[in-house]
């Protein structure tokens, strides 16, 4: 479903009229976690690069090998939903939580 402001639709792979990547969902890729439309690199990704890493636009889209635009469009999202991010964000921490907590179990 693409993302972009909410709107319905499907991951066909197109770009906006400006050439902008869209941001969409599908529940077979990355969980159904918004991310950047045909690729596997998750808003979250983006986003945690860019408030947690100090990382630039510019640096991040050549981290990821795409587009600055690709970048931005995903920041915006990020940016434009922060409880489905605070919601992302909590999920992988509880499975981090959880590897850890099995981790020491099994030591």
């Amino acid at each position: 479903m693409l993302l972009q402001a909410e709107m319905a639709g499907t991951d066909s792979g197109t770009t906006t009229a400006e050439g902008v990547p869209q941001i969409v969902a599908t529940e077979d890729v990355l969980g159904g976690d918004p991310r950047i439309e045909g690729t596997r690199i998750g808003v979250s990704h983006v986003y945690r690069r860019y408030v947690d890493g100090d990382d630039t636009p510019e640096e991040i889209a050549a981290g990821y090998n795409i587009s600055v635009a690709a970048v931005h469009a995903a920041l915006a999202y990020a940016f434009g939903n922060p409880r489905r991010m605070r919601a992302i964000e909590a999920r992988r921490r509880a499975a981090y939580e959880e590897a850890d907590r099995l981790t020491a179990e099994d030591a």
